[in-house]
């Protein structure tokens, strides 16, 4: 493979922070985040404690959205663009996100170090990520206060929620302890019966 300069520009706080473009005469798009992680102070840090800021990253070749099997694959001249998503939002589930953790693993491992490649933590890892990816894709993400759409959705005192705000086909959350919080009416009911 052969190097070729390659731009590549950082969105949102990674531009703000490290400068939104940068060029390096790279091979591949991990290569290029390594090359990032080397030249730039504090960069691999800051990749590193993304998910404790509750952060993950989009990366784009041109405008193709890349997933972890594609950062191996080499650079044609093509914009590298760098982009951070919040966790949990609803972009997070429609791009193929990249934890900044995977970020630097996947760079790591391209460069063939054995270690990496044969740890079974780093396995359980990778696995465990793609699997928590792929539920949050799958299940539906809870409306909060924007569900309610009806005059008639008053607030409701019985059963210690503020607002009725459930809505049929969300998630039920479980709870352990005391609850400070509304919940959530699954199933409810009224019967007659005569006094005498």
């Amino acid at each position: 493979m052969k190097e070729i300069m390659t731009q590549i520009h950082l969105g949102g706080s990674l531009g703000k922070i490290f400068g939104k473009t940068h060029n390096r005469a790279v091979k591949t798009t991990s290569e290029a985040i390594r090359a990032l992680c080397c030249t730039i102070n504090d960069f691999e840090r800051y990749l590193n404690n993304s998910k404790a800021r509750g952060v993950t990253y989009a990366v784009f070749r041109g405008k193709k959205n890349l997933g972890e099997d594609d950062l191996g694959f080499p650079v044609s001249g093509e914009v590298i663009r760098i982009v951070p998503i919040i966790i949990g939002s609803k972009q997070a589930g429609i791009f193929q996100t990249i934890l900044g953790a995977a970020l630097i693993a996947v760079a790591f491992v391209a460069s063939f170090t054995p270690f990496a490649a044969a740890s079974p933590f780093l396995y359980a890892m990778g696995a465990s990520m793609a699997l928590g990816g792929v539920i949050q894709m799958l299940s539906p993400q809870a409306g909060g206060l924007s569900v309610k759409q009806d005059a008639d959705n008053k607030a409701s005192y019985a059963f210690g929620g503020v607002t009725n705000t459930t809505a049929q086909g969300n998630p039920v959350p479980l709870f352990y302890g005391k609850r400070r919080i509304g919940g959530a009416v699954i199933s409810a009911g009224i019967y007659a019966e005569d006094q005498q």
